[in-house]
Parts: structure tokens; sequence; C-alpha cells
């Protein structure tokens, strides 16, 4: 069974002269516990799919199947409780919340979904910053706070994970550490990612390439051997 099948997706905003078509009937499916990459220039409309599959919006028209189940028929609620219990989400800002430690800032996330401290802090531990538990969003650098986040992310156990250019604002080097990150949880775990990026060289570490343009969907490819963050030439 696919993790997701889009079925003839589309996303409209405005009206009139101002219509834009986001996604333009779009077919897709992704199977369960892959890394995919979806690669596109800006206003591609990858930011507004990954809007769709993680149920933070709704399509114009059309279909997504998580499994078997519609979430496109959710009602307001349901897509609230598919996004707290299934999903989770890494972006570029960390949004993590400047007077909570790292700590604190993951606990405040797996709390709201019943979970317990010790999985705050195993997340952190997974994502390699067991020294750092203490210290606020102002003593870390800018990947370390990106791994808190991941570490939000991955604290409820996800069955998905949805990444919007979570190395955009970082340096290569520091871009590479949260890239192994993400590897690691995918490898480990067996969680699928769908990451989204315009980088042709991020695209070479995925099982999965996913090309948009323009709101379709332009193919399809698999990487007989997907890289290692650290074969990645920026």
């Amino acid at each position: 069974m696919n993790l997701y099948t889009l079925k003839a997706l589309s996303k409209n905003y405005g009206e009139g002269d101002s219509l834009v078509r986001a996604l333009r009937d779009v077919y897709l499916e992704i199977p369960h516990g892959r890394f995919a990459v979806v690669l596109g220039a800006s206003g591609s409309g990858k930011s507004t799919l990954l809007n769709m599959l993680g149920c933070m919006d709704r399509p114009t028209a059309g279909q997504i199947l998580f499994g078997d189940a519609d979430i496109t028929a959710y009602s307001k609620r349901e897509m609230t409780q598919f996004r707290k219990t299934t999903i989770g989400f890494v972006f570029q800002s960390y949004n993590l919340l400047p007077d909570l430690n790292a700590l604190e800032n993951v606990e405040f996330s797996t709390e709201m979904v019943g979970l317990s401290p010790a999985d705050a802090e195993r997340a952190l531990v997974q994502v390699g910053l067991s020294d750092r538990i203490k210290h606020f969003p102002g003593q870390l650098s800018g990947g370390e706070q990106q791994r808190v986040s991941i570490a939000r992310a991955i604290a409820k156990q996800p069955k998905v994970l949805l990444c919007d250019e979570p190395t955009g604002a970082l340096d290569f080097e520091t871009g590479i550490m949260v890239l192994e990150v993400l590897k690691q949880i995918h490898r480990e775990q067996g969680t699928s990612i769908l990451f989204i990026t315009h980088s042709q060289e991020i695209a070479k570490i995925a099982d999965i390439v996913i090309r948009l343009r323009s709101g379709e969907i332009m193919s399809v490819t698999e990487n007989e051997r997907p890289l290692e963050p650290r074969e990645v030439e920026w």
C-alpha cells in the first residue's frame, strides 16, 4: 500500500484575473518507507503540495489518500488530529520558543500528544544533542536549533516527516549534518520522509525524486544509488 496516493489534485488561490493555479491536476503515488525529494524552483508548487499532504490546507479539487484513508474528506478536527499524531514537520525556520531550553521545547510538543518527558529526551539523543538539552535556543547554533526542531518532530514517532527546505538557511557543513540526521532517522526507524528542495544536489540523496514545475509533475524517478550527504557537492 502506498503512503500517499494523489488523484487529480488541484489547488487554486484567488479568482478572476488574480487566479493562481498552484497545483494542476496532479496524479502521484508515493510508496511507504521511502526518502522522497520534491524538487522544483521557487513558485513550482512544492510548499503548496506539502501543505496538502500535511492537512494544513485543503485542495480545490481532487483526492489525497493516506494509505486507504481519504484525508481530503476529513473534518477540521480530524485534520488537526492527523497533524498531531501522524505527521512530523520540519521547516526552514526553527520555530523554537526562546524562553524554553531544548528539552522543554521538545516536551512542549510531546505533551500535546500525551507522551512522556523520556520520549523528548530520547529524541534529542537521537539527533546528537545529549549534551545540549538544557541549552536555550539563543545558546545554540543554527544547525543545533534545526536538530532540536527535528527532535520535536520525531519525538511523537510520526509515520512521515514533511521537511520544507530545512537546510535552506544553513551553511554547507551544518546542512550536511542536518541531512545526515534525517538519513539516519530514515534508515534506523524506517520513517517515510518527504523533503522539499530546489537543490539538484540534495535530490541525489533521495530514493525517489519528484520534479515539479508550474504546479505540474514533470517526472518521478528513482536514484539507483542514493548518495550519502557527505558525497553531495553543493
